[in-house]
């Protein structure tokens, strides 16, 4: 479905943007930015509406996952968590374990290999590129 391959980056861009919203809110609240009433309401108003996209997110998630509701919430429970996008951050942890494998995996001599060989043709490939 062409949905599922431009949805993910679309997602991660209004994450972008609320973040941004975001700290223009923190910032107007604590007055270390001075803005007009009108603009203050409609950055709160946008960071509303914005909410609904993470919503309608977990619900394309699940939906496209063609797995039960207990299943879904068993298997995605941090991305729920996540759809508050105070919690977003959250996510670079999901990068952190990925390296914290990929250093397990390594420590084996047949994907160490692997990954070393992957390694030095992408290297020599970089310097063919370069030259």
């Amino acid at each position: 479905m062409d949905a599922e391959r431009w949805w993910p980056p679309f997602v991660e861009v209004v994450a972008i943007v609320w973040i941004a919203l975001f700290v223009v809110d923190v910032a107007v609240t604590f007055e270390v930015l001075v803005v007009s009433e009108t603009v203050a309401s409609t950055v709160r108003t946008v960071l509303q509406w914005l909410l609904v996209v993470f919503l309608l997110d977990v619900a394309l998630l699940y939906r496209w996952s063609e797995k039960g509701p207990r299943a879904f919430v068993r298997a995605n429970w941090f991305l729920i968590l996540t759809v508050v996008p105070w919690f977003r951050p959250f996510r670079l942890l999901r990068i952190g374990r990925s390296i914290r494998a990929l250093r397990l995996l390594t420590g084996s001599r047949r994907v160490g290999s692997f990954l070393n060989k992957v390694r030095g043709k992408c290297h020599s490939l970089w310097c063919r590129l370069r030259d």
